[in-house]
Formats: structure tokens, C-alpha cells, sequence
């Protein structure tokens, strides 16, 4: 009798075991189906956040496109060595929270160490020459669907505007990008009856005088006066300028290294590499549509800036000191140029350096143009930085208007080419006549 008790008791157990461990299981499965299904949600969250995000975004470059508005990128390089020892423990004073806002504290301010800036896109210290160029690439192959594109570079001297706009080594920056996939394009169009022409031309700002930077070193340019002018279809250039007809991206690459030889530079204290002069690389394109005869012309300027700089900082002397005191007038300026643009006054004075008459029709003329402002993220230059991103705020506020494809009228296309494209052919011929006669002459 105590072993059927035993038994029966035993059997109960494994029974009531069963039973429990049935239920922890059913319980399990059902932990993991709602585990599931709250992943589930969790991703479908995510992804509608991301298309959310992105649809925001487009929605918002497409009301910039419409209204025509400067767009503004900021781009904070690495700290340098000079910079991580002279902060020490005060760390960084730049931080990029996502792709849009960036926020940078003064410890030295009191009153107001904390700022925000909000900007079309903000790139860390570890963005790559990669990421810069996706997102600028699509405004810069509208050129040759007839627009007028410009792109600056804008920030106190060794802030990273040369590296951005010409990189270095195998990281090439958005010039040499720029015009590989404009070739890319091009000939990719060739195929759907499109022929495009380009014409490079490569000029420096010295002191408040253009320098010619492909110009032939033999050729006597003592009379040419380098005026800037303004043409219908181009808007502004500069006459006399050297005008070379590019037929491939390595030929643009050959000749924009030559141009980059000839500008001036110096050592300062803040950049070893300190750029002495605003350059502005122009690659012209003329596109025809052989079916129709239409033509339409777009340009597209790059503008390396040089660097805002303090005496105090750079320590520069002599004829470096001159001309950092007409780097930064110049830069003085185009922020008062920007200023009159915002507020929208009725007189903008383009006319009171070469640099702002230059890019007159950047700033407020035909043009998308795109402002890249560089900082660097230490202590040691946060003033700097906020100035930069003070000018930069400033300039997302200018209104440029909805820009306008340049055509040719078909007719007008088959029976003459504006007097500027002209002149660019000609000065095209012109130099290659002067490179085969110097081959003959060496023969």
C-alpha cells in the first residue's frame, strides 16, 4: 500500500511538473512572440523615423530650390596636435550631435558658453572626402543641365577649406570629384545625342589684384588688366583670363595642380600651407542637343577662400602680415555683403573687393550656390569657430531666388555663340597655337 502511495504521489509530481513546465513553455512562446512582434514595431518605428527623416529633408531642399536660399554645410576637422596639447583636459568644443546641428561650448564664457547652429548638413570630425561629395554631387552635375553652380569654402585660416575643396593624395577633394563625374556624365549623355564642351580657367585674388594662374609663365601679361566683367549667360568672369579646352578629368586634374604651384602661400603659426590669395577654379560647360540644335551653358565655380586669421595667432610678419590685413578686409567685406543680402537692403557693395564682384552673381544673382564653413573643434580656437558659424548662419538666409537653365535659342545656337563662349574658344586656340609653336621651336 505505501508503494501504490509512493507511486501515485511520485506520478502526481512528474504531472504537476509537466503541467508547469507546459505552462512556462506556452508563457515562453508567447514572451517570444510579443518579443517579436515588438521588434517588429520597433523596426517598422525606425524605418518610418528614417523615411520620415528623409522625406523632412527633401521636402526641405525642395523649398530651398524653390526659394532659392544659400545653402550652408559646416564641416569640423580633427583636432591637430598643437591643439589637443594646448586644451589638454578641456576637450573639444564643438559636438555634432546628428546630421543637421551642432553645438559649441565656450568654457570661457560665462554668460553664454552654450550655442546651437542648425545648417543643411554638418559633417564630424570623421567624415570622409566621401561623404562630402555625396551630398553635394547632385547640385553640382545640374551644370550641365545649363545652371550656374557655385561652391565656397568659407573659415579661419587652417580650419580645413583647401583639404575640402582640393584634398590631398588619395583622398581628392570636391574640385577633382566635381569634374570626374561631370565628365562621367557628359559622356554618358554623349549616347543620348548630347556633345558638351568644357573650358577651364583658374584664378587667384592676391592683395586685391586677379592673377591668372594657367597663364603661360614666357608670356609677357604686364598689359593684360584682368578686368571682371559680366556676361548675359555666364554672369561674372574675368577678361583676359587663360581659357583651356578640357576634353578629360586627368587633364583638368594636370592643370589645376599647375594653377595650385603658382598661388600664393606662407608659413603662419596656424597653418604651415596658409593660403595667401581666394582662388576660384571655373569649368565652363556648353552642352548641344543634336537632334534639336538647343544649347544651354552652365558654370560651375569652386572658391577656395583664404583663411580668417589674428595677427596674435598666426604671428605673422613682414609681407605675410599685409597680406593677412587684405585677406581678412576682403573677408569683412563679403560679411557685409551677406549682412545686406539678409536683411534684404537695397544696395549690396559687391564693388568693394574684387573677391565679392567676382562672385556677384553667386551671392545674390543666377546661381545655386552652395557655403561650406570649416571650424576646428578645439578650446584654443572657439572664438574663431563662433565667428565662422555666426557668418555662416547669416549667409543660410540670403535669398537667392529659384536659378534659371542658361539656353541658346536654337536658331541662335546654329548661327552664332555668345561673345564670351567666344572668347573662351578663342582663347582656347590661341593657347594651343602657343604650345605647338614652342614644340616646333625645340624641335
Amino acid at each position: 500500500a505505501e508503494r501504490e502511495r509512493l507511486r501515485a504521489s511520485v506520478n502526481d509530481a512528474h504531472e504537476r511538473m509537466a503541467n508547469s513546465v507546459g505552462t512556462l513553455q506556452s508563457q515562453l512562446d508567447q514572451a517570444k512572440k510579443e518579443l517579436a512582434a515588438a521588434e517588429d514595431r520597433a523596426t517598422e518605428f525606425a524605418r518610418k523615423y528614417g523615411n520620415e527623416f528623409f522625406l523632412r529633408k527633401a521636402l526641405h531642399n525642395q523649398l530651398q530650390e524653390m526659394v532659392g536660399n544659400l545653402r550652408v554645410h559646416c564641416r569640423v576637422r580633427p583636432p591637430n596636435k598643437q591643439e589637443t596639447a594646448v586644451d589638454g583636459a578641456n576637450g573639444a568644443a564643438v559636438a555634432t550631435p546628428d546630421e543637421s546641428n551642432m553645438i559649441v561650448t565656450d568654457k570661457d564664457d560665462a554668460r553664454n558658453p552654450t550655442r546651437r547652429y542648425e545648417f543643411n548638413m554638418v559633417y564630424g570630425p570623421t567624415s570622409t572626402q566621401e561623404d562630402v561629395f555625396r551630398d553635394t554631387e547632385p547640385l553640382m552635375t545640374s551644370v550641365l543641365d545649363g545652371y550656374n553652380v557655385c561652391i565656397f569654402a568659407y573659415g579661419q585660416s587652417g580650419s580645413g577649406k583647401t583639404y575640402t575643396m582640393e584634398g590631398e593624395g588619395d583622398a581628392p577633394g570636391l574640385t577633382f570629384r566635381a569634374v570626374s563625374r561631370l565628365f562621367e556624365v557628359a559622356a554618358e549623355r554623349t549616347e543620348q545625342g548630347h556633345q558638351t564642351e568644357f573650358y577651364l580657367g583658374m584664378v587667384e585674388i592676391y592683395n586685391e589684384q586677379v592673377k591668372d594662374l594657367l597663364a603661360d609663365p614666357s608670356e609677357d601679361v604686364s598689359g593684360k588688366k584682368y578686368e571682371i566683367l559680366k556676361d548675359t549667360m555666364l554672369g561674372m568672369y574675368v577678361k583676359d583670363c587663360t581659357s583651356i579646352n578640357v576634353h578629360t578629368a586627368s587633364h583638368v586634374r594636370n592643370l589645376v595642380g599647375t594653377g595650385n604651384e603658382n598661388r600664393k602661400k606662407a608659413v603662419t603659426d596656424l597653418n604651415e600651407h596658409s593660403s595667401r590669395s581666394h582662388m576660384v577654379v571655373t569649368l565652363v560647360a556648353r552642352t548641344t542637343n543634336d537632334a534639336t540644335g538647343e544649347t544651354w551653358v552652365g558654370k560651375l565655380s569652386l572658391v577656395d577662400l583664404a583663411g580668417s586669421e589674428r595677427l596674435a595667432k598666426s604671428n605673422a610678419t613682414g609681407q605675410a602680415a599685409k597680406e593677412g590685413a587684405a585677406i581678412n578686409k576682403s573677408l569683412t567685406t563679403l560679411g557685409t555683403v551677406i549682412a545686406a543680402l539678409a536683411n534684404g537692403e537695397k544696395h549690396v557693395p559687391y564693388r568693394d573687393s574684387k573677391l565679392t564682384y567676382l562672385l556677384q552673381d553667386s551671392l545674390g544673382g543666377n546661381s545655386k550656390t552652395l557655403m561650406f564653413v570649416n571650424v576646428s573643434p578645439a578650446q584654443y580656437n572657439v572664438k574663431e569657430t563662433i565667428n565662422s558659424l555666426n557668418f555662416a548662419s547669416r549667409a543660410k538666409s540670403v535669398a537667392l531666388g529659384k536659378a534659371t537653365k542658361n539656353r541658346e535659342a536654337a536658331q541662335s545656337a546654329v548661327n552664332k555663340v555668345t561673345t564670351t563662349l567666344s572668347a573662351l574658344q578663342e582663347q582656347a586656340t590661341e593657347s594651343e597655337s602657343k604650345k605647338a609653336s614652342k614644340k616646333k621651336t625645340s624641335k
